[in-house]
């Protein structure tokens, strides 16, 4: 995957890391979330792993099943024409009419990826229109973020149905296919017809054009009542200015109207405290007619949660409506008795239909923290981020890796006999290379560090398998475990690695629980060009989310998605990943579980979205990554 330019020092993108201090990587899972990618090879080959997800796949126990307020009316299977089987195949869900869409995702092979259409007309029948697949290109897969709407323009009538493009693991993209987001015509759902492939961001930091757009993690489209324009945001994985807004109108033919939102930079949308709460880009959004204006609410990860003014969404004219702050100590943690600081990760969020309240969702599938820290030295106390590479010894509860560190150069050779942890440069050979250097040597753990490069402050996940602990850290971290003085990180990129040196380090594990919920009281006026305000409430969090017992074997208890129900602003439903869906009630008060659905034999629960029939009887559909759709009705 092509990585992404860094903008500040405060930014790490979704395939890169700019990090002061506390790492937020897995200890015993082999995801590397929010990377949703593991960053650019080097050389073909070299063994970057893509971040994947590591989900409940039914190997693994699972909370025991319940039906609280909540009634299963049916559910169906979707097909892979792999054969690799559903295990991770489901990604996110919508629904327009007598249909759902649900994503295929890249596992369990990224083969045959795209968008499944599934026949809702009988909800207790739901069934997948297998005729009707919508394939993404080669190499490509859909995953966060699909939506259809209805359009009636002078360009174009009919229903038009958007997914997202990212890059399959391994892959180096070197057409025009691949990236962005791709327009099809829905309007007889059993028979799409494509309008658009592979559209978005094209153009490059040297101010040409790309043979293929930027990849898009998600995006979101809106008809601009006030203008009669169709527009749609995406989330651009690749560069900083990392909000793309383009007109399509014609979906035929988009064109781009803002790439000049980097909203750190812009609004100032990031804070300086806690220090650990770097990773600042764009995910998610929504967009929202309130009154005269058009409110985007943007999840920002360590940003926060944002609201944009997009009525008039040229470059210049999107202004900020009010942003959240994370407090100084995690809240759920914080009522635990554990004084820790909050992860950030703002993925995902929605207004309430008065525009009184927002939900947010924080999402972690990281239950413990890894901490690792200079020990010795003149960087002594300092902390650096130290990313696991997923097949190795994980540091865990029960693993820590500590003393000092041996510099064995790009470890591309035989080394000499060494014990303890060895420090390695990055290049020249595969990581699987290096890992098999230093076991073979005798070291009993491996720092990798990044090599000399203009993103030196960024970092990887590694595709490497070994009986050690293995871990990956960016060039200032290497630096200053080199013991080089004065390094800092605007000077990390620009220093020649020294022949020799080594101080003292640990690398350890916390547990500080799995991602959870954030209630918020809004005002956003009505009126364009005023402000408003984002005003935390409350938390809520599945309660063995936040148990150390259940830190594995039990799938990811992360929440992941929040959809509103459109006629109660006091009800919302939440795909809990493991945990299921949650049914929760909201207001002054707080937030509060009234529902719940785990299935016989567990869920995995990444999209959901409420829906009606066209007898407006309500329904809430739920996408199982392992299996398809589910559809509930709600008692309470």
């Amino acid at each position: 995957m092509r990585g992404r330019r860094a903008r500040n020092v405060r930014r790490i993108s979704l395939l890169g890391v700019a990090i002061l201090t506390l790492s937020l990587a897995t200890a015993g899972s082999s995801g590397a979330h929010p990377d949703h990618g593991g960053g650019r090879e080097d050389f073909p080959g070299e063994g970057v792993a893509d971040g994947s997800y590591k989900q409940h796949d039914g190997d693994e126990g699972h909370l025991p099943a319940v039906s609280r307020n909540v009634t299963l009316v049916g559910k169906a299977a979707v097909t892979n024409p792999s054969g690799a089987g559903n295990t991770g195949r489901v990604a996110d869900v919508t629904a327009f009419g007598d249909y759902a869409y649900l994503t295929a995702f890249r596992e369990p092979t990224c083969e045959n990826t795209g968008v499944h259409v599934m026949d809702i007309s009988d909800p207790a029948h739901p069934a997948e229109v297998t005729s009707a697949f919508i394939p993404t290109s080669d190499g490509s897969y859909a995953g966060e973020g699909i939506q259809v709407e209805h359009i009636d323009s002078p360009l174009f009538h009919g229903d038009l149905l958007i997914h997202q493009n990212e890059t399959c693991p391994g892959e180096t993209p070197t057409g025009p296919n691949s990236g962005g987001i791709s327009l099809w015509d829905v309007t007889d759902p059993r028979s799409p017809k494509p309008l658009a492939l592979h559209t978005g961001d094209f153009t490059n930091a040297a101010g040409g054009l790309d043979p293929a757009p930027n990849q898009t993690h998600s995006m979101r489209m809106w008809t601009n009542a006030f203008d009669g324009r169709v527009y749609v945001a995406l989330v651009d994985d690749e560069e900083g200015t990392d909000v793309d807004i383009l007109d399509i109108t014609d979906p035929r033919h988009p064109v781009l109207v803002n790439d000049e939102l980097d909203l750190g930079a812009v609004f100032g949308v990031d804070q300086a405290a806690p220090s650990n709460l770097t990773s600042v880009f764009s995910h998610d959004m929504m967009i929202t007619k309130v009154g005269r204006r058009y409110v985007m609410n943007m999840n920002y990860w360590d940003g926060g949660y944002v609201l944009l003014d997009v009525t008039d969404p040229r470059p210049g004219k999107v202004s900020l409506i009010a942003e959240s702050d994370y407090a100084a100590l995690d809240e759920e943690r914080l009522a635990r008795g554990q004084e820790i600081s909050p992860e950030g990760n703002a993925h995902q969020s929605e207004l309430s239909p008065n525009r009184k309240f927002m939900i947010g969702t924080d999402e972690d599938f990281n239950p413990f923290r890894i901490v690792a820290k200079v020990d010795s030295g003149p960087h002594a106390g300092t902390e650096y981020t130290a990313t696991p590479a997923a097949d190795t010894k994980q540091i865990d509860e029960n693993t820590t890796v500590s003393g000092a560190v041996t510099y064995v150069g790009d470890a591309c050779a035989p080394l000499p006999a060494g014990t303890g942890t060895a420090l390695v440069e990055r290049g020249t050979c595969t990581f699987q290379a290096k890992l098999d250097a230093i076991i073979a040597a005798g070291y009993t753990a491996g720092i990798v560090f990044q090599n000399h490069r203009d993103d030196c402050l960024s970092q990887v996940s590694m595709a490497a398998a070994g009986p050690i602990p293995f871990v990956f850290a960016n060039r200032f971290a290497g630096l200053r475990l080199l013991g080089v003085p004065g390094v800092t990180e605007a000077t990390a990129c620009a220093t020649t690695t020294p022949a020799t040196g080594g101080e003292s380090t640990t690398i350890k594990s916390v547990f500080d629980g799995w991602g959870y919920v954030r209630l918020f009281g809004t005002d956003v006026p009505s009126k364009p060009g005023t402000t408003g305000s984002i005003r935390q409430i409350d938390t809520y969090a599945v309660s063995e989310s936040q148990d150390s017992a259940y830190a594995s074997g039990f799938g990811d208890l992360s929440v992941h998605e929040v959809a509103m129900d459109p006629e109660n602003s006091n009800t919302a439903y939440l795909s809990y990943y493991a945990a299921g869906l949650r049914v929760v009630k909201y207001g002054r008060n707080g937030i509060q579980e009234v529902g719940a659905f785990i299935d016989e034999g567990g869920n995995n629960f990444w999209g959901v979205e409420v829906w009606k029939d066209e007898t407006g009887e309500k329904y809430v559909l739920a996408s199982d990554r392992d299996h398809g759709l589910y559809v509930f009705h709600i008692d309470c």
